[in-house]
């Protein structure tokens, strides 16, 4: 059976406002802190959590948990999963939202570093916590996606490769990463770049690059920029930010 059953519903597109599905389910993805997540308990029943997420640069989501947790123990006997992000700050129901199922799959140990990383930029009190014995990643590889847009808004289908960032042909640019980022926030381009995302002012700083925009974070907020085209190269990179800062 499908990760995520069809609804056999034909949507009148004609009725419905347009919306762009892939770049505002990709957003969703990218600007949202936390996410619901449901597991598969032992008894058949379906349990819910809410954890924080992060997403790697080629867009595959992320969360820690520890391994004594209930929603662990229930992945390592059933890795089926569902996520779910939207805007809590707003009235859900008409903005909106997005589900991935698919399955969890453990980090190993000796690759989580660049996850750590990432995630205490995202959550710097995550420090308190990652160092437990028992701490765990996990990636989310969906196998099915679902869109609402909101209502009378064309919820097109979007597929979980829509999701993803191509980092095959930006190795030379990844390798850069960090340099850039720090470089970003030095030269104070950080509230600038929120500003393009339409953010509210903040204490913004730039999180991450990956070849298709700049995420930016506050102690309790997230806004993504991105850019026109992919960029594979530095060069190419800063030709696009200077862009976006025009």
């Amino acid at each position: 059976m499908p990760a995520i059953t069809p609804r056999g519903v034909e949507i009148d597109l004609d009725a419905a406002r347009p919306i762009e599905a892939i770049r505002v389910a990709r957003t969703l993805l990218r600007t949202n802190r936390v996410t619901t997540l449901a597991t598969l308990d032992p008894g058949g029943y379906p349990y819910s959590t809410v954890t924080n997420l992060i997403v790697e640069p080629d867009g595959v989501p992320a969360v820690f948990m520890a391994g004594l947790s209930i929603h662990a123990r229930n992945i390592e006997a059933d890795p089926r999963v569902s996520m779910t992000v939207a805007d809590s700050r707003t009235d859900v129901m008409i903005t909106p939202r997005l589900t991935l199922s698919g399955c969890a799959q453990r980090v190993p140990a000796d690759e989580t570093a660049e996850l750590k990383a990432r995630y205490v930029e995202r959550f710097p009190k995550s420090k308190l916590y990652l160092g437990l014995p028992d701490a765990l990643f996990y990636r989310v590889h969906p196998q099915a996606v679902q869109l609402n847009g909101g209502p009378a808004q064309n919820a097109n289908s979007v597929t979980p490769e829509d999701l993803l960032t191509d980092l095959d042909t930006a190795s030379a640019l990844m390798a850069e990463a960090p340099a850039l980022v720090s470089s970003l926030n030095d030269d104070e381009h950080a509230a600038r770049l929120a500003a393009v995302a339409g953010a509210n002012p903040g204490r913004w700083r730039v999180s991450a690059i990956d070849p298709e925009g700049i995420d930016l974070s506050t102690p309790s907020d997230l806004a993504r920029v991105w850019f026109t085209d992919p960029v594979t190269t530095r060069e190419d990179f800063n030709t696009a930010l200077a862009g976006l800062l025009e």
